[in-house]
């Protein structure tokens, strides 16, 4: 038998030809897989380095805000770009000073190539709310009384009032004994300890409903924690607004506020004044102490609070001309409590009580939140931290990265 010996060498070439041509074409996939990888790695730096950036500017602002004035009203064009060329970051500035929040916007580090990224840093001052970590039993001393205003102008009724406040104290506190009526004046209710949620959390078949869990029985890092406690658990528009009895007639249906916007898990327990919100200062004991029937505040506290907020604001020209309660040592941030007690005294004719004193600070907040974001070639890389500035020094109480 013959045998075609060019048939087998071709077939032999063209299986060599294929093997061949897998491998040219694995390593074509792999030069580019590690192509791509190497780009994601260089934008993955850079990002990393745009949020260095930030973290830099961020502190630039935060050790100089104090230290730079009010824009003056006659300011020109002109006058704001030679300001600018002195103090690149003079409007960042002035607006944490000025409201405690400053934003800088998305940066581009080379407006010439759009690829190089961008980054953006947002500042915001932690001492315009209270840290609800110091509102229980072994924290400030008229923790209640600031509970009691918060829930009275959140329009909460007082029917929840105990069950709400004994069940946050015993998640803060550490022992597991139960706290029961410490707003005595109101409706009886009672918090829960270990058993409680032990209880709770088994199903009728015996199954489990949610994950177990029992009190902190410590500080809270975030406020979505309060889900998780009794009281508020079971009247969630606590926490979120809306109707706290959705189960009763349409007209025996109450509405109220989210109490959030008052807490915070940071600071030192105490308001900045010159920063803080109307509703903020509302809650603290010595300025609006005696509520009424319809759960609002008083109208000496409402006076008293609006010419707080009237006083810290620089007025116009104008405005310091026609108002008879403006001199020129009167408007502006206030200094301390004697200068904020003479200022209400003379234009409303109120006294803030002695015991306001400890809530409040007027130096510069300790505590600020920075958001910093880093954004190049589709890749983002974001940085949450919790700031403490003392003596000109900057100290990280925390430091998340891609929250």
């Amino acid at each position: 038998m013959k045998v075609d010996r060019r048939g087998s060498a071709l077939v032999t070439v063209i299986w060599v030809v294929a093997v061949l041509s897998l491998i040219v074409l694995n390593f074509a996939a792999e030069a580019k897989l590690q192509s791509n990888v190497n780009r994601h790695t260089t934008n993955r730096v850079r990002v990393n380095s745009l949020t260095e950036a930030g973290k830099v500017i961020a502190e630039v602002i935060l050790l100089d805000y104090q230290n730079v004035g009010e824009a003056p009203e006659d300011q020109t064009l002109d006058d704001m770009e030679e300001e600018f060329q002195k103090d690149r970051w003079v409007q960042e500035k002035r607006a944490l000073k000025s409201s405690s929040v400053a934003e800088t916007g998305a940066i581009s580090v080379d407006a010439l190539d759009p690829d190089s990224g961008t980054f953006s840093v947002r500042i915001e001052a932690k001492e315009t709310k209270l840290n609800i970590n110091t509102l229980w039993s072994g924290g400030n001393q008229n923790w209640l009384e600031i509970w009691e205003n918060i829930l009275a102008v959140c329009n909460v009724p007082e029917e929840y009032w105990n069950e709400l406040v004994c069940s946050w104290n015993d998640w803060r506190d550490s022992d597991n004994a139960v706290s029961k009526d410490l707003l005595g004046d109101y409706p009886s209710g009672e918090g829960g300890e270990d058993e409680y949620y032990k209880e709770e959390l088994e199903s009728e078949d015996g199954t489990m409903e949610f994950e177990p869990c029992k009190p902190r029985n410590g500080e809270i890092s975030d406020l979505k924690e309060l889900a998780m406690v009794k009281g508020f658990r079971e009247h969630p528009a606590v926490l979120t607004g809306g109707v706290i009895n959705p189960e009763d007639r349409e007209q025996d249906q109450i509405a109220v506020k989210s109490i959030l916007g008052y807490f915070d898990v940071i600071g030192t327990g105490k308001v900045n004044v010159n920063a803080a919100s109307k509703e903020i200062l509302m809650a603290i004991p010595g300025i609006s102490d005696d509520l009424d029937t319809s759960s609002s505040f008083s109208a000496n506290g409402e006076e008293i609070v609006q010419a707080i907020i009237d006083y810290r604001k620089e007025p116009s020209a104008a405005e310091a001309r026609e108002t008879k309660f403006y001199k020129d040592e009167d408007y502006g941030s206030f200094r301390d409590f004697s200068d904020l007690q003479s200022r209400i005294q003379e234009k409303t004719g109120n006294e803030i009580g002695n015991e306001a004193s400890s809530y409040l600070i007027y130096a510069p907040e300790t505590y600020f939140e920075i958001t910093i974001v880093g954004a190049s070639a589709g890749i983002t890389h974001t940085v949450k931290a919790v700031a403490m500035v003392q003596d000109d020094r900057i100290r990280y109480i925390r430091w998340q990265e891609d929250p």
